[in-house]
């Protein structure tokens, strides 16, 4: 190895070591099991709660465009978490069966609300899509129904993202 190639390849390690040991130290996971107090204690307070039939659903948006989602039982014990903000999920809205509160309960608040006229209004969740920053516009009638929905990639995400 070249005394050039030397210093090269230590920093380099260097930044892989740095990089592996800030991911561990900023892990703030928690795992099925943990009560809500665990993880009031490492996330802090949440951006959304619901009551569930049975329990409680927390979310959090640890950046834009994500939003996790833990669910707790009744006796508080985390249940399930996922990461809703993604296609997959947002795919599953079912025109005509979805109302306003199964939109807020399932994925929080949206970025952007909008009068649509007397028709109801216009809902806009951002999300990323294998990297690329794209947002889903969620049409409700005035009774707060679902009638449509639309993907599109987001005009603005270089501001919105940085």
């Amino acid at each position: 190895m070249s005394s050039i190639q030397r210093p090269v390849v230590g920093a380099a390690a260097v930044l892989v070591l740095c990089a592996l040991l800030s991911g561990c130290a900023t892990s703030s996971d928690v795992s099925p099991g943990a009560t809500v107090d665990d993880v009031l204690a490492r996330w802090g307070a949440p951006w959304a709660t619901y009551q569930l039939p049975v329990g409680q659903r927390l979310l959090y948006r640890p950046q834009a465009g994500q939003v996790q989602s833990l669910d707790f039982d009744a006796s508080g014990r985390l249940v399930a978490r996922e990461q809703v903000l993604a296609r997959q999920k947002l795919e599953g809205i079912t025109v005509g069966q979805w109302r306003a509160a199964d939109l807020q309960q399932t994925f929080g608040p949206p970025a952007r609300r909008a009068a649509d006229g007397e028709k109801g209004s216009v809902w806009t969740y951002f999300f990323q899509e294998y990297g690329v920053h794209r947002l889903v516009r969620i049409h409700l009638d005035a009774a707060g129904v679902v009638v449509r929905t639309e993907f599109a990639d987001d005009p603005a995400a270089d501001q919105r993202y940085r």
